[in-house]
């Protein structure tokens, strides 16, 4: 697969970076991509390195900041003056109520099917790689989005009551509807996603 939403300044940090040979682009601009959507945020998601070879690996393309190594995440700032996100994969457990009660634990060697299962909806878990044109899509996102349905990733998606918010965000701005499954686990009182299948008014 083949697409052209990738700056050619990022594809060449991740061509001539060796730390790179195990990264992904992930997240929106994968799914902005997908639907030919100019992209503006893009995130890539590195394995196989901790955070402190990271940090070294991207100062050579420019100002590196650390402000994030606490969640594993470097953010780039190019000689260009554009910002990239780098993340290592983590892991999030629910320890306590609300979207900030997780612990998380950073795990250069997760999988990038664990690391994508972690994604609120199936749309935002997609990788992709410009190197070699490769897609991961480990729960059908690319058919939800051309669907244009809004599909939670996993049970998980119910531990963050701001994954609601989001899921209206992306429904208002891309025309999504619910998946019939991702309804029932969202609290009762923030059912107003329009579920597939059905009218957006329908009750």
């Amino acid at each position: 697969m083949r697409m052209n939403f990738v700056p050619p300044e990022l594809d060449r940090i991740l061509r001539q970076t060796p730390e790179l040979q195990r990264a992904w682009l992930v997240g929106g601009c994968v799914r902005d991509g997908l639907l030919g959507c100019p992209g503006k945020d893009f995130d890539v998601e590195v394995f196989g390195v901790g955070c402190q070879t990271l940090a070294q690996a991207l100062s050579r393309w420019g100002k590196v900041d650390a402000v994030g190594q606490s969640f594993g995440v470097v953010k780039l700032t190019t000689g260009g003056g554009h910002n990239y996100d780098f993340t290592i994969p983590r892991r999030d457990s629910k320890i306590a109520p609300g979207h900030k009660g997780f612990a998380v634990e950073m795990d250069p060697a997760i999988t990038p099917a664990e690391a994508a299962a972690r994604r609120d909806f199936t749309i935002n878990s997609l990788m992709f790689d410009p190197r070699t044109g490769e897609m991961l899509d480990f729960f059908g996102g690319a058919v939800d989005l051309k669907a244009r349905i809004l599909r939670h990733t996993s049970p998980a998606f119910a531990e963050d009551p701001l994954r609601v918010l989001r899921g209206m965000q992306l429904a208002a701005r891309f025309n999504l509807e619910a998946a019939g499954e991702t309804v029932p686990i969202v609290p009762a009182d923030a059912r107003r996603l329009p579920r597939a299948g059905r009218p957006a008014g329908a009750r």
